[in-house]
C-alpha cells in the first residue's frame, strides 16, 4: 500500500470474526478486504472492493442501510468522493 491510511475493523460477513477494511490514498488507490482463512487468523484472504475508485481517507462499518447487516462508507482523499458500498450478503 502506498500511503496506507483508511483503515476499520468489523464483522461483515456473519462466521463470528471480524474482517479488516483497509485502502490507500496513493497511486492506484484501492480499497480491500482482508478476512481470516482459519480460525486462529493465520492465514488471510484478501478481496478487493474498489480498485482505483476510492482513495481511502477513512471508513466506518455501521448498517446504514437499515436492513440489520453491516456496510462500509469510505470518503475518498484524491478521489474526492464519498461511497456506501451496501452489504448484499445473506
Amino acid at each position: 500500500m502506498i500511503n496506507g491510511h483508511a483503515l476499520a475493523v468489523g464483522e461483515l460477513d456473519g462466521d463470528g470474526r471480524d474482517e479488516i477494511v483497509a485502502g490507500f490514498r496513493g497511486k492506484g488507490s484501492t480499497l480491500s478486504i482482508y478476512q481470516a482463512a482459519d480460525a486462529r487468523g493465520q492465514r488471510w484472504h484478501k478481496t478487493v472492493l474498489d480498485n482505483g475508485g476510492m482513495a481511502g481517507a477513512d471508513c466506518t462499518i455501521a448498517d446504514f442501510t437499515g436492513d440489520g447487516k453491516p456496510d462500509i462508507v469510505c470518503i475518498g482523499a484524491s478521489t474526492g468522493n464519498v461511497k456506501l458500498y451496501e452489504n448484499l450478503g445473506k
